[in-house]
């Protein structure tokens, strides 16, 4: 059963029609409030040999305008609009890689929340940016993801963070995702992206999330998340999915670098007809690294999943895992039943030889999968796939004009998938992104 949802006009003007009793602090509320915003534009090139059309080529610009207000009595309002536009390229009535990322024009209100804060505790309500460990939005592509509920965070006991959700909606990164139009500009529905369930959203009634991330040991950060959806439906198939997060990152000054170590493990449970998916898969994550040595940082990071059930990551695109490699993400390969992933991660931050605000980084893939015995998740019974797979990425902040920053990423991955019978099938998957991009503030 859905739990009842509030109006969000009617909660919005409730909560500040409360506080309504003093007109002048009310509208300085708003003249003190921040207005901020960014303007990208992003050029993507990716060439599937999996996929019908092999290859597509667009440009597309992004904008984003948000504005809080000052508190109010602890109340304070906010609101964020996204846009996406594309200047050189009609719209593929089909056959299209970039349907559910790049392709999809107009915008929406992506944040539309009364937010209230008291003590060492900050409520939000409404539409909203959601980035907790296991339900979080993914900020990559045209559109940023976003929920629409309840998110409280408590940070009371020391160093510690209490963080609890519901939410009720969710917004993808386009229409298509959420089953309408190609072309579209994304919105509010109840459905939702279940990370490793593939690229579009399922129908569910609600979904709740509780986080503890604790700091008090010097160097060490430790955090328990827990995240449930309920009455998910996928085809003729409906349940509950439950998921399961412990993660504990240490990092350490020694001389002139760090040592950092990370370890996490990540589950998930289906219940009723989704246990069919087999998806009550068990990852575990473990990352060594030697971090800031005269600019230099590097790390190996390898992720392992149980044989017979893949994993489901969260909700949203947002989670993740040490072994990702760059625009692909940790979906299509990181949490199939069965992988062993290893990666390889070198950094560099060019400003000790004088060149502030300039970064590159180098990542290398490479994934084994034992074939599991029964269907589970995307992988057929007693296939596998190995995958090899590089991206390079360079950003520069700009620091002659604040704000200003650009950006190359590029991504290769192979595939090699062996079918019941010992058959392989290679297909190679490349994707280049130019990004370059001004965020500004209008107000303060």
């Amino acid at each position: 059963m859905k739990l009842a949802k509030l109006s969000l006009a009617a909660v919005l003007a409730l909560g500040f029609l409360g506080a309504a009793n003093a007109a002048d602090t009310f509208g300085e509320a708003f003249t003190k409030g921040k207005l901020a915003g960014k303007i990208q534009a992003t050029y993507v090139d990716q060439k599937d040999e999996r996929a019908p059309i092999h290859d597509e080529q667009m440009t597309s610009i992004q904008l984003e305008l948000g504005y809080v207000t000052d508190p109010f009595y602890g109340f304070r309002l906010g609101v964020t609009g996204q846009g996406n536009f594309l200047p050189f390229n009609s719209m593929r009535k089909s056959g299209t890689l970039y349907d559910k990322e790049w392709r999809t024009q107009g915008a929406v209100m992506s944040e539309a929340y009364l937010g209230y804060g008291i003590g060492q505790t900050d409520i939000k309500f409404g539409r909203q940016y959601v980035n907790t460990p296991l339900v979080a939005g993914n900020p990559t592509r045209a559109f940023k993801e976003a929920f629409e509920g309840l998110t409280i965070v408590n940070k009371d006991i020391p160093n510690t963070a209490l963080i609890g959700g519901w939410y009720y909606k969710f917004q993808g990164r386009s229409a298509v995702v959420t089953g309408g139009k190609e072309g579209r500009a994304p919105h509010f529905k109840d459905r939702v992206i279940v990370g490793g369930m593939g690229p579009v959203a399922y129908e569910f009634d609600n979904i709740f999330t509780g986080a503890v991330i604790n700091q008090s040991i010097p160097n060490l950060k430790l955090t328990g998340a827990y995240a449930r959806v309920t009455d998910l439906r996928r085809g003729a198939l409906q349940g509950d999915i439950n998921f399961y997060l412990a993660e504990a990152n240490y990092k350490v000054p020694v001389g002139d670098f760090k040592l950092g170590f990370d370890a996490m493990y990540k589950g998930s449970r289906t219940t009723r007809g989704l246990e069919d998916l087999n998806y009550d898969g068990n990852m575990i994550g473990l990352r060594a690294g030697i971090y800031d040595f005269v600019g230099f940082s590097a790390s190996y990071a390898y992720t392992t999943v149980g044989d017979n059930d893949a994993l489901a990551f969260g909700l949203g695109n947002g989670p993740g895992s040490y072994t990702l490699l760059p625009i692909r993400g940790p979906f299509v390969f990181t949490g199939y039943a069965g992988m062993n992933t290893h990666k390889l991660l070198f950094e560099y931050d060019f400003k000790e030889v004088g060149a502030e605000g300039l970064k590159a980084k180098l990542h290398l893939v490479k994934g084994k999968q034992d074939a599991p015995h029964r269907n589970a998740g995307p992988t057929a019974a007693n296939t596998h796939m190995n995958v090899k797979g590089w991206a390079a990425q360079v950003s520069y902040d700009m620091p002659w004009v604040k704000g200003l920053s650009a950006s190359v990423t590029y991504t290769a991955l192979e595939r090699k998938n062996f079918d019941a019978m010992g058959a392989v099938k290679k297909t190679d998957n490349n994707e280049l992104w130019l990004q370059l991009g001004y965020k500004f503030n209008l107000l303060n």
